[in-house]
């Protein structure tokens, strides 16, 4: 079974053995013990450091060693006036933002704006035409397309 245990660190054991070497390994302490045995050996030939066969007994130690801190949970201040105020606040800012929003400004109180007198343009029906021309193929409200449009445009200056 030890020549077993050396075969599976070396990676030279069948898949189907792999399997129950390691079931026998967590049935029996001492091959468990022996296993751990060749990894620090290993471990020593190929020269790593830290070379310690009870790790887990010295962690337990230490976490034993260690000074336990209890604690008190934090108190959380349970003033029902600061609760309370605290939600007027909040229903008071959803309040005015409602209001904003729901409520037209009344025109008396807007500011005036300075008024800018309308230049007037005289348009001419020539001038009406030409721009119809340029213009007509970029207006979304035609559904004709192509020369069609233009033969209405023409048909209605006469």
């Amino acid at each position: 079974m030890k020549n077993q245990l050396s075969s599976l660190l070396d990676n030279e054991l069948e898949p189907d053995q792999n399997q129950v070497l390691l079931t026998a390994m967590r049935k029996d302490a001492e091959l468990r013990s022996a296993m751990s045995r060749y990894v620090l050996i290993g471990d020593a030939l190929r020269g790593c450091e830290n070379l310690s066969g009870d790790i887990t007994g010295k962690v337990m130690a230490r976490l034993a060693a260690e000074p336990t801190v209890l604690a008190p949970p934090a108190k959380r201040p349970a003033n029902l006036l600061s609760s309370t105020a605290a939600l007027a606040a909040s229903l008071t800012g959803v309040a005015v933002v409602a209001w904003l929003a729901f409520v037209p400004p009344a025109p008396e109180n807007m500011p005036q704006l300075a008024k800018a007198a309308k230049p007037e343009v005289v348009v001419t029906s020539e001038r009406m035409q030409e721009y119809l021309m340029v213009h007509q193929a970029y207006s979304p409200s035609s559904s004709i397309h192509g020369g069609a449009s233009y033969i209405r445009t023409i048909s209605a200056s006469r």
